[in-house]
């Protein structure tokens, strides 16, 4: 009888990015082999509290304070090689009761979604709580220094551009794997599109804009629909406002109010269908979503990102002509009209998204995951030492 592998998948997020790259790891991988037990750990959830206000707070500033924060601590990453979310002993004491649940579970991998589950890993590894392999599934397409660890033996990464990022700052091409972004396989599904719309009660000869988000960020959502008003198009609007219920409340009133037909939706698993039934994305620019929006071939128009990451997000995704930038509310309503009065416009970023898209990006990491966990597959360079000091063993 064979053993059961166990598995854990680190997570630590204040979105809901790493949380959702981590369930779509978790299906592809129990899709695989009912060999391998696996324990899912949101290490927010863990943290002692202190940490927790460290990590979260700054995300809940004025968009003014945030905004010069977030350009300070995240931009000096690329130029000083910071690699740390915070000092060695703070991550120690404020985690222990995340390396304690690591250490009882004892797993054969870990595998983190996230830099600062990177960071966990790797301290926990260095410090002897557990002595597995650990990979690290990326949710961006850029990448921060912070990613870079000695005790992370693979990298999945999103981008050829973070793929060659990693490279740059020391990481060996071995060990760093292009797979793309791990998202539900719903997402690459062929949806009939006059069905959907029907489906969904909209009318197939007006444009059809989702937006989505919450409370959360520079600009609100119910700001961004208001705008949407000066557009001048008979706009059928999506708008998905995930767990935040005050905003869906505020939406929800707002219904036969504004000169739209709005459709509200809270927390929702039809995600993938109101993507294949939009014609327009309007979001802040997270990386899970842009990876789904690409999967459907959804045009993009991001709107207020933060300082740093976020900022090398958008840049990213407009160098590869799937997405449009906007800085103002004004300019949400302008480059609206304008994208959906340029239906050849629209029909290029469609055609680039998919070429960008990577749906099969959780088969591929649960693909390196079971070869992490089978021995007969490594690559044994006891043979032969590791290139660098410190670089680890398991080479794929």
């Amino acid at each position: 009888m064979r053993l059961q592998k166990r598995v854990a998948i680190l997570t630590l997020s204040v979105g809901s990015g790493g949380i959702r790259a981590a369930e779509v790891i978790e299906r592809a991988l129990g899709d695989s082999t009912d060999q391998v037990e696996m324990r899912t750990l949101d290490a927010l959830a863990l943290v002692r509290s202190w940490f927790r206000w460290l990590y979260v707070q700054p995300h809940g500033w004025t968009p003014s304070y945030a905004a010069r924060f977030w350009r300070r601590l995240l931009e000096r990453g690329p130029r000083k090689r910071h690699r740390s979310i915070a000092a060695r002993w703070v991550v120690r004491r404020g985690c222990v009761e995340v390396l304690r649940q690591l250490k009882s579970f004892a797993p054969h991998l870990v595998i983190v979604t996230g830099s600062g589950a990177a960071e966990i890993a790797a301290l926990g590894k260095r410090e002897g709580w557990f002595k597995s392999p650990v990979q690290a599934v990326q949710t961006e397409f850029p990448v921060e220094p912070s990613w870079v660890h000695p005790e992370i033996d693979v990298y999945c990464v999103g981008s050829d551009e973070a793929r060659a990022q990693l490279i740059g700052w020391g990481i060996s091409p071995n060990r760093v794997l292009l797979s793309g972004i791990p998202i539900d396989p719903a997402f690459s599904l062929p949806f009939d599109k006059p069905e959907l719309l029907q489906a969904l009660g909209l009318d197939a000869r007006r444009p059809v804009v989702l937006a989505m988000g919450g409370g959360l960020g520079p600009v609100l959502l119910d700001q961004i629909i208001q705008s949407l008003q000066l557009c001048g198009l008979p706009l059928q609007v999506l708008a998905a406002t995930g767990h935040d219920q005050a905003m869906r409340a505020r939406l929800e009133s707002m219904r036969g109010k504004i000169a739209l037909e709005l459709h509200v939706f809270g927390w929702t698993d039809s995600i993938p269908e109101l993507m294949a039934a939009a014609d327009l994305l309007i979001t802040r620019p997270g990386g899970m979503t842009a990876a789904e929006a690409l999967a459907v071939g959804l045009p993009m128009l991001l709107t207020h990102p933060l300082p740093g990451s976020e900022e090398r997000r958008v840049q990213y995704l407009e160098r590869n002509g799937v997405a449009v930038r906007a800085d103002s509310v004004g300019e949400i309503s302008t480059f609206t009209h304008q994208l959906l009065n340029n239906p050849e416009k629209l029909a290029e970023m469609r055609r680039r998204a998919r070429e960008l898209a990577r749906p099969d990006a959780a088969h591929a990491i649960a693909q390196v995951a079971r070869a992490l966990l089978e021995t007969a597959t490594y690559i044994d360079l006891l043979s032969a030492p590791p290139a660098r000091p410190g670089e680890s063993a398991y080479l794929m």
